[in-house]
């Protein structure tokens, strides 16, 4: 469950329509993206591998489709689940995407019995250093090997943007908006409880989180993503 609960916070980390330079999000269809999930002492674990499908337009109103699929570290497909399609939405500059998208894959390319609910993310395309950012939640269940039945109740709180950063990843240098969150998990089944730790992201426009990095409570490293590769297919 620990696992899991790091990988939330990494995935909180996520046409050549009107929005696309403005919004953090990938939105240009045929732009792939693959992210490294690292472990505490910065060594690859796997690899999320997400490619834009579609730009759907109607008014002001954007639907993106694209479609995320599980690597292990060799970048073979984790599991038989494939690729697993989502969409999210763009309204007035605001991209509204909800979080069990992102964990849904996870849990689906390792065969994993669960149920999920979520709130949305919103993220404004005006966004500017002291920006505040809706709080929301996610409650997993779960069942894992051995424990057997897991609740996990996450919410996400004191969500801001500090400000802007020059961010090196493998995949370029990017002018990043840095979001730092809260977040608290209370867990039925587990044992500890209530778990907190504390994140960074950094969001680029066009793009998306190009890197992210997860804290325990003494501010230790738990773990982090980063932006690989970035091409158009």
């Amino acid at each position: 469950m620990k696992k899991i609960i790091l990988l939330l916070l990494i995935f909180l980390a996520c046409a050549a329509s009107v929005f696309s330079n403005d919004v953090f999000f990938p939105t240009r269809p045929g732009m792939v993206q693959l992210t490294a999930n690292l472990n505490s002492n910065g060594r690859i674990e796997g690899f999320n591998l997400m490619t834009v499908r579609d730009v759907r337009s109607s008014g002001a109103n954007t639907t993106v489709v694209y479609a995320i699929q599980i690597l292990d570290r060799n970048r073979r497909p984790v599991g038989n689940a494939g690729e697993r399609e989502y969409s999210v939405n763009i309204s007035g500059g605001v991209l509204d995407f909800r979080l069990e998208n992102m964990m849904d894959a996870f849990f689906a390319a390792r065969g994993m019995t669960y149920t999920m609910s979520s709130g949305s993310m919103f993220v404004p395309s005006n966004m500017v250093s002291g920006s505040r950012l809706e709080n929301t939640w996610m409650r997993m269940v779960v069942n894992v090997p051995v424990i057997g039945r897991v609740t996990a109740d996450v919410a996400i709180t004191n969500i801001v943007c500090v400000g802007i950063e020059t961010v090196t990843v493998p995949a370029g240098t990017f002018e990043a908006y840095k979001v730092t969150q809260t977040s608290t998990t209370t867990t039925t089944g587990w044992g500890r409880s209530p778990i907190v730790n504390t994140g960074a992201s950094w969001y680029v426009r066009g793009i998306g989180v190009v890197k992210s990095v997860s804290y325990d409570s003494r501010g230790r490293v738990e773990s982090s993503s980063e932006l690989h590769e970035l091409r158009a297919n």
